[in-house]
């Protein structure tokens, strides 16, 4: 995990734990970030990750608030997109959906048994956090399953682009973990992609990743309809 990540998990572990429980939200950033001998500017993306994945709400002026799991609106990912200004969340994910289907397709032709054994480790331990109740470890090895495949592609000018769009992509895969009842379906999703690899086949790689974007989509409450397709 990177900083951020690990800073999100000791948060989640707290509430989880019900620490703060009584007050219904986080003490103030000055004191929580002297607790954890963290910057402030590291914990607030820690906090702004953990209101994607919905564990938290921010209020100016009030503080950060915990969500109470089936709470009105806890399920609500479209809502929790915060650069909506700027980006529509359709666009994101079919510019991703563009990506990840080359990248995929560029790694099958190349992947070898190891490459495939390494995608199915982060999938063993995307159920393991699953059995844990523990969405940023979920989150995090999301993220390095996606990144695998951009390694095992090989091409540095498609691993850029990914990279320099990262702020982005990020919180749009994060907000799609919303709905506790569906949130296996992206373990499901990757072990077809991997077996779809394993087979050799760039197409049937292809539209396994295009399948997994397209419900990803789905469980941020959007219909996505990829053109020309």
């Amino acid at each position: 995990m990177n900083t951020v990540e690990r800073i999100a998990q000791q948060l989640q572990t707290r509430i989880r734990s019900k620490e703060w429980t009584s007050a219904g939200k986080l003490p103030g950033q000055r004191q929580l970030s002297e607790e954890l001998g963290v910057s402030r500017a590291s914990l607030r993306s820690a906090i702004t990750m953990l209101e994607s994945l919905g564990l938290l709400r921010s209020e100016p002026g009030r503080g950060v608030f915990i969500v109470r799991m089936g709470a009105e609106g806890s399920g609500k990912a479209f809502e929790r997109w915060r650069l909506q200004s700027r980006y529509a969340l359709r666009d994101v994910y079919l510019v991703r959906n563009e990506m990840e289907e080359l990248a995929v397709a560029m790694a099958t032709s190349v992947v070898t048994e190891a490459g495939i054994a390494c995608l199915r480790t982060t999938i063993d331990r995307m159920e393991a956090a699953a059995v844990a109740d523990d969405l940023v470890a979920m989150s995090e090895a999301d993220r390095t399953f996606h990144a695998r495949i951009f390694e095992i592609a090989g091409s540095s000018m498609l691993h850029d682009l990914a990279d320099s769009i990262a702020d982005v992509i990020e919180p749009s895969r994060q907000i799609a973990f919303a709905d506790p009842a569906r949130v296996r379906e992206p373990i499901r999703e990757h072990a077809r992609i991997v077996a779809a690899m394993a087979t050799g086949s760039p197409s049937a790689a292809r539209r396994a990743m295009r399948a997994h974007i397209c419900n990803v989509a789905d469980r941020a409450g959007l219909a996505l309809a990829i053109p020309g397709v």
